[in-house]
């Protein structure tokens, strides 16, 4: 299996030893299987998830969306690395109320929800959330995974340690 990571990647994600990853300028997303130019995933920092969602680059993100549809990219993964709750009021150890772990006052609750859901529904893109840039490299290691054996491509053991 071989993992195509976007040049503009700073701080790339890595991948188990017997994964072969190759630097280059992907069209879309940032990740991609090679040979795969249906499949990607984008990845989130929380902050530029909730800047990309929550404000005027709503339009830009819908545009990019739509133009992975036409260039031929149906399946769109977003991994953002942060916590679903850190959008919600949610209850911290002590059973008190805790308003949402961001500064941005318009970014509701209800706002992200219906990100969420336009993103699925409009434009088929699966929105996962994970811990850390950790966890979020192990759950593209697994979709990963499963989309090379879903295309028919050889896993072999030690690609699934």
């Amino acid at each position: 299996m071989t993992v195509i990571i976007d040049q503009k990647e700073k701080e790339p994600w890595t991948f188990p030893e017997g994964v072969k990853v190759e630097v280059a300028d992907l069209r879309q997303g940032d990740y991609a299987l090679k040979g795969d130019g249906t499949f990607s995933i984008e990845r989130k920092s929380l902050k530029d998830f909730i800047g990309t969602v929550g404000t005027t680059d709503w339009a830009r993100f819908q545009r990019e969306m739509h133009r992975m549809d036409i260039i031929g990219t149906h399946h769109k993964v977003i991994i953002v690395e942060g916590d679903f709750a850190s959008f919600l009021f949610h209850e911290d150890e002590n059973g008190t109320i805790k308003e949402p772990e961001h500064d941005r006052v318009n970014f509701t609750p209800q706002l992200a929800c219906k990100r969420i859901a336009e993103l699925t529904v409009y434009y088929r893109a699966s929105v996962l959330f994970a811990a850390d840039p950790g966890s979020a490299a192990a759950l593209a290691f697994h979709i990963f995974t499963c989309r090379q054996l879903q295309i028919g491509g050889r896993i072999y053991p030690k690609d699934l340690l």
